[in-house]
């Protein structure tokens, strides 16, 4: 039995269905399950690779985290 191919949308949809959550930095996708529902559908995996470029080119960019300084003294 073969798998039809997702499109872009399709494949974040799939992302979000699966508990995931997509990011980016530059040109590298990044997945991550939430804590303890173990691994990376493999089906999914096969769906980012092949719509790789297109996701690249709608997703934004994704800044690490700056520390924020709290300001001193209260509560």
């Amino acid at each position: 039995m073969t798998t039809r191919t997702f499109n872009p949308i399709e494949t974040l949809l799939l992302v979000w269905a699966s508990g995931c959550v997509l990011t980016r930095t530059g040109d590298t996708l990044h997945i991550e399950t939430e804590r303890g529902k173990g691994a990376i559908p493999p089906e999914l995996v096969d769906h980012l690779k092949v719509n790789k470029q297109a996701l690249l080119a709608v997703m934004p960019e994704h800044d690490k985290p700056q520390a924020t300084e709290l300001p001193r003294g209260g509560h």
